[in-house]
């Protein structure tokens, strides 16, 4: 069977989405996988031979004739590239101010995909000559991502599936905000038609499977992420907590709030080691020692291991802001099958109603505080009981193997699709 994927990112081994992809379609054969994406990112896995690329900057060229879309083959892939990302400059700062999503961004972008020619001849041709036999979205909250998905597997009489890792569908985050009711209406207008002619969809948690099968009325099936770290780290370990990512949702509050937290008690940790991408400036004033916080910047992926590994934990954090609640309500961080997997404590901290934090209490697999009242005292006993600290990372290996094998999830895509 010939699967092409549509979505945002390329395969990677760094970014989040392109991780995700990536464990999903680990062990098919290469040459019945191609990739449409649409960021600037170049490939650098050989996971599949075929890709296609249109860019936000080529979409909107095409409005006025300019030809759209980039193909990558076998020999296009940079293989020793650290990370697909590509933009530099102006571009680099338009995309970052198109991470705040407010309705008018998300109006604008969806508008110039629908009226760009991103259904160019060339593209065209690039599909049929795979001849795919089912399309694979990976969905995401713009709406354009699922109209060419659609009109790709309609035009042709496929299959559709669909791949939700964070729910975009039942809460409207931007509701109090002008156009926001509006943009939402016709992102779900996009959704309800794409859904209504996919096959099957493919969730990030047990919570999610069981919501959207009742609300789509679709065969509904849990994928969790796999791991990539295929044994525990073998580190000397420091004395050090560490929080590994980016801090979207506003977890840098609660990174801080873990910081100050550990100054106060005066124990031999007493700060935490952030290791992000974060370019914004008001989050990065906010990333000072006094808030017992001590800022490292950006790591590649076999510093990511190193870190991990010498670290006593690594912090797994999601907002109490009742907004952002219900915006990660169905998440669970592509981090957290690494981290189970990594042979290092896992500290979690938020709030006992959202995906991941359910999944970590369940399974006894990470020191979990769900309030700030408990701070003090859960750091006290994952800092000075190492007794519990093993119990924990006995229980998360336990997990990981259970549910993030990198065996499992491509299995039981395969099964879905019928190859198995």
């Amino acid at each position: 069977m010939k699967i092409l994927i549509v979505s945002h990112n390329v395969f990677s081994k760094t970014e989040s989405m392109g991780k995700t992809l990536s464990s999903y379609f680990n062990g098919f054969d290469a040459k019945d996988l191609a990739q449409f994406y649409i960021h600037s990112q170049v490939p650098t896995v050989p996971l599949c031979k075929r890709y296609y690329r249109i860019t936000d900057k080529e979409a909107v060229k095409s409005i006025i004739g300019f030809p759209v879309g980039t193909i990558y083959n076998e020999n296009s892939i940079e293989l020793t590239r650290p990370d697909p990302m590509t933009d530099t400059g102006i571009t680099a700062k338009i995309y970052q101010k198109g991470r705040d999503r407010t309705p008018l961004i998300y109006l604008l972008r969806n508008l110039w995909w629908k009226l760009s020619r991103w259904n160019s001849r060339k593209l065209n041709k690039w599909i049929d000559d795979f001849k795919p036999d089912c399309v694979f979205l990976a969905s995401g909250d713009y709406s354009f991502i699922y109209d060419i998905a659609l009109k790709i597997a309609k035009t042709r009489s496929i299959p559709l599936y669909v791949s939700c890792v964070d729910d975009f569908y039942f809460h409207n985050r931007n509701e109090k905000f002008f156009l926001g009711n509006i943009q939402h209406r016709h992102f779900m207008r996009s959704v309800k038609k794409t859904m209504s002619y996919a096959t099957a969809l493919f969730c990030i948690c047990d919570k999610m499977t069981r919501d959207y099968a009742k609300y789509f009325g679709k065969p509904c099936y849990t994928i969790h992420t796999c791991m990539s770290i295929a044994s525990p780290i073998k580190c000397e370990k420091k004395r050090k907590i560490s929080y590994i990512g980016n801090l979207d949702f506003i977890r840098y509050k609660q990174l801080i709030a873990i910081g100050r937290a550990l100054k106060a008690l005066k124990l031999d940790i007493d700060h935490v080691d952030v290791y992000s991408p974060e370019p914004r400036m008001f989050i990065l004033n906010e990333m000072t020692e006094e808030n017992g916080i001590v800022f490292h910047g950006k790591i590649n992926a076999d510093e990511v291991l190193n870190v991990m590994g010498e670290s006593l934990a690594v912090i797994h954090t999601e907002s109490f802001n009742e907004d952002i609640r219900l915006v990660v309500r169905y998440s669970v961080s592509t981090k957290i099958a690494d981290s189970l997997s990594s042979g290092t404590c896992i500290f979690a901290y938020g709030p006992d109603d959202i995906a991941s934090m359910e999944y970590l209490i369940g399974a006894n697999a990470a020191v979990c505080c769900t309030s700030a009242s408990d701070l003090p005292d859960k750091l006290t006993k994952l800092i000075n009981d190492s007794d519990y600290r093993s119990t924990v990372v006995k229980n998360a290996l336990s997990l990981a193997q259970e549910n993030h094998n990198p065996e499992c999830t491509p299995n039981r895509i395969k099964k879905v699709l019928g190859l198995m």
